[in-house]
């Protein structure tokens, strides 16, 4: 059961942290990469947001990545019995439950790195452009 629960944690990690990783380069819209390719006056929310938001899902999916690579190296390490060559079907369910909490646990994550990022970023932008954002759409 145990072996069986640690290989399939360790795929669903590798396929939770992916998602992540992959979000964050989905998130960038046609009109930021536009955004990014101007030269402006002040600063643009919108830009800002997005890649505060790319680097909290890069973070967290990289996180998930070592985790995953931690699950493996546990499951190679841990000397191979007869019995774990079956698959256990309770270690199956449990994986897919453990991941669906990890999977939360991750967006909640996200959601609040991005945040904080996000405040900081402003506080920049703030004392770099007094007047406030001047390149709004």
């Amino acid at each position: 059961m145990l072996r069986t629960f640690i290989q399939v944690q360790a795929l669903l990690l590798v396929l939770i942290s992916s998602y992540f990783l992959i979000k964050g380069m989905l998130s960038i819209s046609a009109k930021d990469l536009a955004e990014l390719s101007k030269t402006k006056w002040g600063y643009n929310k919108a830009v800002t947001k997005n890649f505060t938001t790319q680097r909290a899902d890069t973070i967290v999916g990289f996180v998930l990545l070592l985790l995953s690579f931690l699950f493996q190296t546990i499951n190679l390490l841990w000397p191979m019995r007869y019995v774990d060559f079956g698959v256990s079907t309770i270690g199956f369910i449990i994986a897919i439950i453990t991941s669906a909490i990890i999977l939360l646990t991750a967006i909640k994550s996200s959601s609040f790195l991005q945040r904080v990022f996000y405040k900081n970023v402003l506080k920049i932008l703030n004392k770099d452009y007094p007047l406030g954002n001047v390149a709004e759409v």
